[in-house]
């Protein structure tokens, strides 16, 4: 594939926020892209834009460097980092618009990974996702089907809780108005351990239901509510709603929480810095996930030092994050050597953009993480379930 021609555009954002889309013209085809914006982010990842999105879209439009550079192999695309440099989310763009060139992409390049990964959704949202007065501490409320092997069954699972969820907040929660989030999920004004105790007796009762373990997944993205040392919570439990709790005192709880509620996946459960305090409550849970995502930012030097800690067993995987696919298949290589599952997710700012769905399976992802409901989320679960179909 020879490059022939790049543009970008401004497009929006889930949150109607300033996006950007490429479009790639080449002698073997065209592919159109765009990339996403996070709310909550780690301070280590990669800055979205190196300056402002109108100028970089100015400058990418009167771009040739590109033109005529040839892309056989994955590994071309080292070529177009050395060259390209206006920030992650253009890198990103540019970069699954190139793939895109190559129409059936996850055939083109096969790392010997390729696995359907397991739909994971945000089914009640809180933290920095939610626009609330009175919100959950916790920044996603997950669900996810374990014991099935049809990714379609298990997206209709998914949907089935969320649909159930509505119900069961519209009898509970008195503030409860058919509210969404950022990424898609009800918000309501219960707390953190209400909403667990509804989640815990909704999975049970659909799981026997159906006939598949339904599991609880939680991204607690505790950085966010990290002050000067304290894990400080505003919405505790409907008894206590105000808590401060010390490093071992969060470890003690969330150890608590999985033996509890039978939690599968606890996401960022301490702050963005503290590898031993993930070793701790590592050590001290079985069979549940410890995911990185603030923590690792996928990022390979973060990931080696919280995998010498034993710090996590399970790490998120987003490309803007550090914004170059190189570096994306440099991690995922270190984890798979290292036993650590991947999780590919999406960022609370989507667009419509579905390449995740190719790069979850490319890579042989366990898991993909892309919210329930909105286009923007649906369009990478309908790829999803396009690439089961066509393997």
């Amino acid at each position: 594939m020879i490059i022939k021609e790049i543009r970008a555009k401004k497009i929006k954002n889930s949150r109607k926020e300033d996006a950007i889309e490429i479009f790639v013209k080449s002698d073997i085809g065209n592919g159109k892209a765009s990339a996403p914006s996070g709310k909550s982010k780690g301070k280590y990842e990669a800055k979205d834009f190196k300056y402002s999105i109108n100028k970089i879209i100015e400058k990418i439009n009167s771009f040739d460097k590109l033109n005529g550079l040839e892309i056989n192999r994955f590994d071309d695309l080292k070529k177009v980092e050395k060259i390209f440099d206006f920030g992650a989310n253009p890198m990103i763009a540019l970069e699954y618009a190139i793939l895109k060139n190559f129409k059936k992409s996850f055939k083109k390049f096969n790392f010997g990974y390729r696995k359907i990964a397991i739909p994971i959704g945000n089914s009640i949202g809180g933290g920095l996702h939610t626009k609330a007065r009175k919100k959950p501490d916790f920044q996603e409320f997950l669900i996810y089907v374990e014991n099935c092997n049809d990714p379609i069954n298990r997206i209709k699972l998914n949907n089935l809780v969320y649909l159930y969820l509505y119900k069961e907040l519209k009898a509970i929660d008195p503030k409860f108005n058919k509210q969404k989030n950022d990424e898609g999920a009800w918000v309501t004004s219960l707390s953190n351990l209400e909403i667990l105790n509804i989640l815990k007796n909704l999975t049970k009762k659909l799981s026997m239901k159906f006939g598949y373990r339904l599991k609880i997944g939680l991204d607690v993205a505790a950085n966010s509510f990290f002050k000067n040392g304290y894990y400080v919570y505003k919405n505790y439990s409907h008894i206590k709603q105000e808590a401060k709790l010390s490093k071992s005192e969060q470890i003690e709880y969330l150890v608590h929480l999985v033996k509890k509620y039978k939690i599968g996946y606890l996401e960022d459960p301490l702050n963005e810095s503290d590898f031993s305090g993930f070793a701790e409550l590592r050590k001290n849970v079985k069979d549940c996930m410890i995911v990185g995502d603030d923590l690792t930012v996928t990022n390979l030097s973060r990931v080696k030092r919280a995998i010498k800690n034993k710090s996590i067993n399970s790490m998120i995987v987003k490309p803007n994050q550090i914004g170059s696919l190189i570096e994306v298949k440099k991690v995922v290589d270190f984890c798979k050597l290292n036993g650590i599952k991947i999780i590919f997710s999406h960022r609370s700012g989507e667009t419509k953009e579905d390449f995740l769905a190719d790069l979850s399976y490319m890579f042989g992802a366990d898991f993909i993480k892309t919210g329930i409901f909105g286009n923007e989320r649906v369009v990478k679960l309908n790829r999803l379930k396009k690439i089961f179909k066509s393997k």
